[in-house]
């Protein structure tokens, strides 16, 4: 059993109502030896108004996950004693009324470990789930979220986020955490242990042991990786290697990003006192970004700065990336270019299985496709076609790339009405999906004035992700067009067209949420 499911003990339900004088401050100082992370999760907490928190202990006996980590735990630190566990769980209701449901905000796990060597334990946060304070609404995007069902005194709650977890130094370091946290969003089970983590890597805490400036290196990552049996894209940069990176590394973790998974960054400190181990490194996961619909940087780069673009990348919209840190806590913004090229060393990208090439190629080639049939269809006296061709041709579109699966753009296509509430056709619908893939590339192409403001877009491109591009560039991989009016199919070199209802600009495609609760 985790720390979710397992029976816990009530120490204390605390009423943290304002006008009971409640500090979060205090109570950390007080009851958790004023663990930094600790108070970063309550602060989350009084962004929700909460009003109590329920303190619960799980003991050994009563949770199966707490054996095996203490077992770890004595293995590597002989002098190990014991451990004191406790489940923070969070609530908008006070104490004194039955909680409903949508009164649960999330919950913590804090652990603290006691070795005969220390004249004090060894605390951290072993897990953590709380939903995101921004939505979509404002314009926070955190694609990497799950249900969490938490076993409490009061009843069984569900949290959605994205888990959060902090190493211990011993048995798991950052990596570990990284791991954890990207997996937990792809794996059916919601989650991963550091005991099957450090089997994939042949950790056995005797004669390969982490902790204390030893960690896992990228082989053992990508091994943890394919090892649950999920693909991965790489990118690195070793100075020392003369690697020289043939994009900017920003644009391709947002093309992983943005199509709903997660992202290990790794990256150098700037460490005065490296130590024997070489230059400190630290790595983090990437679970979403913020958009900024006010972004000067598209236009001010086209027009000021000399970069003749052939279109704005839905990236250049981006404010900052979304990553948990298991030194500072979840739901931290990372600015869009903060991390150099200098601190910058890897990107390992969890995807469910393996494409022939990356967001940013696809990204390019729906671009060459889109003003081939720009070039070939100028006008058909349709207003928001013939906007189209001439966005395309003056090399004005906004275009954004997702991994789309089929199930996920049959939803889309059957809910988006464009500007005169018009949908498309039951038989196009049917003859679209007929042609596609069960996965591929969604290319969208919009008007800077439409992406930034309303959300919506001209079109979109579906291209094959899995056969290598050819060379040079022919039709071969796109599968079709849907623009306004027209459908665009590619037939031996030439292009075949339909006519559609939809005839109308109509919403970017949103990524859907996975709702499995564990």
């Amino acid at each position: 059993m985790n720390f979710r499911s397992s029976i816990g003990s009530v120490r204390e339900w605390v009423d943290t109502r304002i006008e009971s004088g409640f500090s979060n401050f205090l109570y950390v100082d007080r009851k958790f030896r004023a663990h930094p992370v600790l108070r970063r999760l309550f602060s989350l907490a009084r962004k929700f108004d909460y009003k109590s928190l329920l303190v619960e202990t799980i003991a050994e006996d009563d949770c199966a996950l707490l054996t095996v980590e203490n077992a770890a735990l004595r293995l590597r630190k002989p002098d190990f004693i014991s451990a004191e566990v406790y489940r923070l769980s969070f609530w908008k209701s006070p104490p004194d009324t039955a909680p409903e449901p949508s009164d649960f905000i999330g919950y913590a796990i804090f652990k603290e470990d006691r070795f005969a060597s220390l004249p004090r334990p060894e605390c951290h946060v072993f897990e953590s789930v709380f939903p995101t304070v921004r939505g979509r609404e404002e314009n926070n995007f955190v694609h990497c979220q799950r249900s969490y069902a938490v076993n409490t005194a009061a009843g069984s709650f569900s949290v959605r986020g994205t888990l959060y977890a902090q190493q211990n130094d011993c048995t798991f370091v950052c990596a570990h955490v990284a791991l954890r946290s990207s997996l937990a969003c792809m794996l059916p089970e919601g989650d991963i242990t550091y005991a099957e983590i450090n089997a994939l890597a042949g950790v056995d805490h005797q004669t390969r042991m982490v902790g204390e400036n030893r960690g896992l290196g990228p082989d053992d990552m990508e091994a943890i990786i394919t090892g649950k049996g999920f693909a991965f894209e790489k990118v690195a940069h070793e100075p020392r290697k003369q690697i020289v990176l043939p994009t900017e590394f920003q644009r391709d973790l947002y093309g992983l990003i943005e199509s709903g998974f997660p992202a290990l960054v790794g990256f150098e400190l700037d460490d005065p006192n490296p130590g024997p181990n070489g230059s400190a490194r630290h790595i983090i996961p990437v679970i979403g970004h913020t958009f900024n619909e006010d972004a000067w940087v598209p236009d001010a780069q086209r027009n000021y700065f000399g970069n003749q673009l052939r279109y704005f990348s839905s990236e250049s919209w981006l404010s900052s990336f979304m990553v948990h840190d298991d030194n500072f806590g979840p739901y931290y913004c990372l600015p869009r270019h903060f991390l150099k090229q200098d601190n910058f060393r890897l990107i390992l990208g969890i995807k469910d299985r393996a494409t022939a090439f990356a967001a940013v190629d696809a990204e390019a080639t729906g671009f060459n496709f889109v003003s081939a049939i720009a070039r070939t269809i100028t006008s058909i006296g349709q207003d928001w076609f013939d906007r189209f061709s001439i966005y395309a041709r003056k090399n004005m579109l906004v275009m954004r790339t997702q991994l789309v699966r089929r199930e996920h753009y049959a939803e889309h296509l059957a809910s988006i009405r464009d500007w005169e509430s018009n949908a498309l056709e039951t038989s196009i619908h049917a003859n679209i999906l007929a042609r596609l893939p069960d996965r591929f590339w969604l290319v969208e192409a919009s008007a800077p004035e439409l992406f930034g403001t309303s959300r919506r877009k001209f079109g979109e491109l579906i291209i094959d992700a899995d056969a290598p591009l050819p060379t040079p560039l022919t039709f071969a991989p796109l599968h079709l067009a849907r623009l306004p009016g027209l459908i665009v199919i590619p037939n031996q070199g030439s292009l075949e067209t339909s006519d559609t209802d939809l005839r109308g600009h109509t919403p970017l495609f949103a990524m859907p949420f996975p709702e499995t609760t564990k």
